[in-house]
């Protein structure tokens, strides 16, 4: 289960960029479905690393985007929803992944009553 390491680099990056652990409100992320992340294995993993961490049981907001392709064939641009989607015109699986792949932390809201410059 990968997504728990990905959660502990979650947070030693959120630790990084405060200065330190803060009691968060909500975490913000973009996650591809190309990126061979499952949304629900990092949820959980990254509620009880935050809590295990310091930072509290912070929400975790997912936005999952889709996977844009070009087919190597036909030349269609093509959106796909998982990575196993053959071109939707010719059937190919002979392409360009052009989006997808993404895992990003977005934004950090911290809890209301913290002063994240206060160490």
């Amino acid at each position: 289960m990968h997504e728990l390491s990905l959660a502990k680099d979650m947070t030693r990056i959120i630790g990084k960029v405060l200065g330190g652990c803060r009691p968060l409100d909500t975490v913000n992320i973009t996650i591809g479905p190309l990126s061979g992340i499952s949304p629900e294995s990092l949820r959980f993993c990254f509620t009880e690393v935050a809590k295990m961490e310091g930072f509290g049981e912070p929400r975790l907001v997912i936005t999952e985007t889709e996977a844009k392709l070009i087919c190597l064939d036909c030349n269609n641009e093509y959106k796909a929803k998982e990575f196993y989607q053959g071109c939707p015109s010719c059937g190919s699986f002979s392409r360009r992944i052009l989006s997808g792949r993404e895992f990003t932390v977005d934004s950090v809201e911290i809890m209301e009553g913290t002063d994240p410059y206060v160490r």
